[in-house]
This record gives C-alpha cells, sequence and structure tokens, in this order.
C-alpha cells in the first residue's frame, strides 16, 4: 500500500495482538495502529503509543449500555493517551444495537476530559 500510495496514512489495526501490539508500527510501516479494548490505554500509552500513533479503544458495549461507565471510560481512555498522538475510536466496530444517545454522550465525554 505504501510502495503505491506513499502519501497516504495507513492505520493497522493488529486485533488482540496483546505484547505484539509493541513495535508493531515500526515493523510493518503502519502510520497509526489500531487498538482493541482488550489492553488498557494506561498500558497502551507506555508501550505502544511511545512509538507513534494510536487509534482507540473504548470497549463498543458501552455505545449499547451507556450510563456513567461509558463517560468514565471515554475520559479515561482519552486522559491516559493524552501524551501523544491519538485518535478516540471504539476499540472495534460498532455495532447495531447500539444507541445513537450514547454516540452522542461518548463525543461530549471526551470533549470534556
Amino acid at each position: 500500500m505504501k510502495e503505491r500510495h506513499p502519501g497516504i496514512p495507513v492505520i493497522a489495526f493488529p486485533r488482540e495482538a496483546g505484547e505484539r501490539y509493541i513495535g508493531f508500527a515500526k515493523a510493518t510501516g503502519a502510520d497509526c495502529v489500531a487498538l482493541d479494548n482488550s489492553i488498557s490505554a494506561e498500558w497502551a500509552a507506555e508501550h505502544v503509543q511511545s512509538g507513534g500513533c494510536v487509534q482507540g479503544n473504548l470497549d463498543p458495549r458501552h455505545m449499547v449500555t451507556g450510563g456513567q461507565e461509558l463517560e468514565t471510560e471515554a475520559q479515561r481512555i482519552t486522559r491516559a493517551l493524552r501524551g501523544g498522538p491519538h485518535i478516540f475510536n471504539l476499540g472495534h466496530g460498532i455495532t447495531p444495537d447500539a444507541d445513537p444517545d450514547n454516540v452522542a454522550r461518548m463525543i461530549e465525554a471526551v470533549r470534556s476530559a
């Protein structure tokens, strides 16, 4: 991909990679590493974000369940990863049973962190 389109940023998603997230961007040439919710944002800040951009890692179940836990987790992730490049996102895709009101609540939580 990078050979054909060198100016286009690539986000790679090595789902459930655990310890293998460490050094993944450098080994693959990815510009950013998408994180699932199997690791903590604090661990990712120390071991992955030090190598560049990260994306993620809110558990998508929060888009269904909502509530204070959604806000708390979104803010925790935002704060943990504020020391480097971070694209806030879910740790995996949004599910059909997600409540659109919870998406709005998540955005507000991230903005207020």
